[in-house]
């Protein structure tokens, strides 16, 4: 799975990282790695530091409580967790997922299963982080 944050004005986005001076663009591309390093950090501490109030169940001697609906996905046996991921993409962009099907399932629920976020708020809560640190650089102000 891999969630987008998508800028609406890519046209006009373009065309100022276009004029941009070196430095700019450097600073931007440090705030794209920054923003999508914290989401994947954000999502693990997310579901490492719920406490899930799912139904807990046993598989031989380990004991397991789910998260449940509206909670985090609450980590089991690590392959979640491994999955998760960012990089870089281009000298200014970068993507953040997980490398197993099944996140997006636990992400936005199915027919069966009600959605266990942790993509969506982190994201929501980077958002606003994101913009002003860009906006902060292609005004000439620092980060």
């Amino acid at each position: 799975m891999t969630q987008r944050l998508t800028v609406q004005g890519t046209k006009e986005l373009n065309a100022a990282l276009e004029r941009m001076s070196e430095k700019m663009q450097a600073q931007v591309a440090e705030v794209v790695q920054e923003t999508a390093a914290g989401l994947e950090a954000g999502v693990k501490l997310r579901m490492q530091q719920s406490t899930p109030t799912g139904r807990t169940y046993n598989r031989g001697t380990i004991s397991h409580t789910a998260s449940a609906a509206g909670q985090p996905p609450a980590p089991d046996t690590g392959v979640l967790m491994g999955s998760i991921y960012h990089q870089m993409t281009g000298p200014m962009s970068a993507v953040a997922g997980s490398r197993v099907e099944y996140s997006s399932f636990l992400e936005f629920g199915t027919f069966k299963m009600a959605k266990r976020p942790a993509w969506v708020p982190e994201i929501e809560e980077t958002r606003p982080r994101f913009l002003k640190s860009i906006k902060q650089i292609l005004s000439g102000g620092k980060t």
